[in-house]
């Protein structure tokens, strides 16, 4: 009995290894440049959204009949290059948070006109 319940689990245990997918992994190295580049969507990226997510913005988008959640999905969409101008854009307004009615139109019109693109 000991001896069919040791060759019982041995055959699970070979059946469940045949079962597995054989996942072999590759790596490969990347330039400076293309590592920069990834860093730098990134972080685009991440300020649009952190920027999106000031009270302030979501407020003028609410009362424009923007939902704040849609900007937030249509800055997903944004090139690498969109996304760097209006990264740029946001990094020229004043430090003290006053945002003029045209750097927030042009900002939320950027977010339209890719959004409509898709």
């Amino acid at each position: 009995m000991k001896r069919l319940t040791l060759m019982s689990s041995a055959a699970l245990i070979l059946i469940c290894l045949a079962l597995l997918p054989a996942a072999t992994a590759q790596a490969g190295l990347i330039s400076t440049q293309e590592a920069i580049a990834t860093q730098q969507i990134q972080d685009d990226h991440a300020k649009i959204e952190a920027f999106l997510s000031q009270a302030t913005v979501a407020d003028e988008m609410q009362s424009l009949g923007v939902d704040p959640a849609t900007a937030r999905a249509r800055v997903k969409a944004l090139t690498a290059e969109e996304a760097a101008q209006l990264s740029q854009r946001i990094d020229s307004l004043p430090a003290g948070g006053a945002l003029s009615g045209t750097d927030f139109l042009l900002i939320l019109l950027i977010v339209i006109v890719v959004a409509i693109l898709l």
